[in-house]
């Protein structure tokens, strides 16, 4: 098996906070484009070992893509690699590619060199530039923290969150990389937004990509993609997958709980009820650990990913929760066929570039 190892190291924290805020609140609205726009949706649904060359009429907006505003984002969901591109506020195409199961084990990359291969061979047999190319990261065993700390900065302040993760992660610590960011407001300007990634996640990807011939504009955990996306300063997101499944809680504005897990092989209902039981046990903890400041009854909670269909789990996760089932309203126009709840991910990664 060839390995491929990234030959420089970005600057890992830059990359990852390429954005003006931590979840995007303003919205536009989600408007039909114009019927005369070329609008083109790519499915590749045939289960193959690797995607064959295929012959097709050159869609106009793949003419679009090298355009310095375009970005691609691009996101493993189970074993199909989700591509979407923008272009200002207007999605002009999206893709699903079937991956070979030996690449992608339980959401996690198997086979940097291979996978590498494969997106490759995708984004020149697609034409898709890779200027500016967003890529979503799995949150497995990744976590964020809010850290009450007043009156430091610089290396004060950088002294404290290592010490502060440390203390609560211990030996883990060492196999993480720490990101943070200084809450905004005259009253929350003594808390510190932490997000902890273990290495061994923002390294396979970059060997992926190292493989890929892609040099990431911005990388960001896909339930962090899922909070901005759904655009609210209170909300609830629940997103199921084909092998995994996240649940976030923002409140005001800020990711204050953000839990993803890996899925065995299983049957929908089965996947469905783990979700249930996951937004179950998230609101509880948020519930704990935040007597004072209960979520309102109205916050709305989103259902998105492929698995997360059908009137029955709404239903249940409704009369559970008591919360309404949100609709979702990406900040971007798109035609009418496009599965926005599927490529919701790639929408918050394309949302952390304006």
């Amino acid at each position: 098996m060839r390995i491929v190892r990234p030959k420089t190291m970005p600057d890992l924290k830059t990359l990852l906070s390429r954005t003006t805020g931590l979840v995007a609140t303003r919205r536009a609205a989600s408007t039909p484009p114009d019927e005369s726009a070329a609008m083109v949706a790519l499915d590749e649904t045939v289960e193959r070992p690797r995607p064959e060359p295929v012959t097709r009429r050159r869609p106009a907006w793949l003419a679009m893509l090298s355009l310095d505003r375009s970005t691609v984002s691009a996101s493993i969901e189970g074993t199909s690699l989700r591509i979407v591109s923008v272009s200002g506020q207007q999605v002009v195409g999206w893709a699903s590619i079937p991956l070979p199961g030996h690449l992608v084990r339980h959401g996690q990359i198997a086979n940097a060199a291979d996978l590498g291969d494969v997106i490759d061979e995708t984004f020149a047999r697609l034409g898709l530039s890779r200027r500016r190319v967003a890529w979503a990261l799995p949150g497995f065993q990744a976590s964020a923290r809010i850290l009450d700390l007043p009156g430091l900065s610089g290396k004060e302040l950088r002294e404290a969150v290592t010490e502060e993760i440390e203390q609560s992660l211990g030996a883990a610590a060492d196999e993480s990389y720490l990101f943070w960011q200084r809450l905004e407001g005259r009253v929350r300007s003594r808390q510190v937004f932490v997000l902890v990634v273990p290495k061994s996640t923002i390294l396979s990807a970059l060997e992926v990509l190292e493989a890929a011939d892609i040099h990431p504009y911005t990388m960001d955990l896909r339930s962090l993609a899922l909070a901005r996306a759904v655009g609210r300063r209170d909300a609830i997101v629940a997103n199921l997958e084909d092998g995994s499944l996240d649940v976030a809680i923002i409140a005001n504005a800020v990711p204050v709980l953000l839990r993803s897990t890996p899925l065995p092989a299983t049957n929908l209902e089965a996947a469905q009820n783990r979700l249930v039981d996951e937004i179950d046990r998230a609101l509880t903890w948020y519930d704990d650990t935040n007597p004072s400041h209960p979520l309102a009854a109205d916050v709305p909670l989103y259902l998105t990913g492929r698995l997360a269909t059908g009137i029955s789990l709404a239903e249940k996760v409704r009369t559970l929760t008591g919360h309404p089932i949100g609709h979702l309203a990406p900040g971007f126009s798109y035609p009418p066929d496009f599965p926005a709840s599927e490529y919701l991910v790639n929408l918050g990664l394309a949302l952390k570039h304006r």
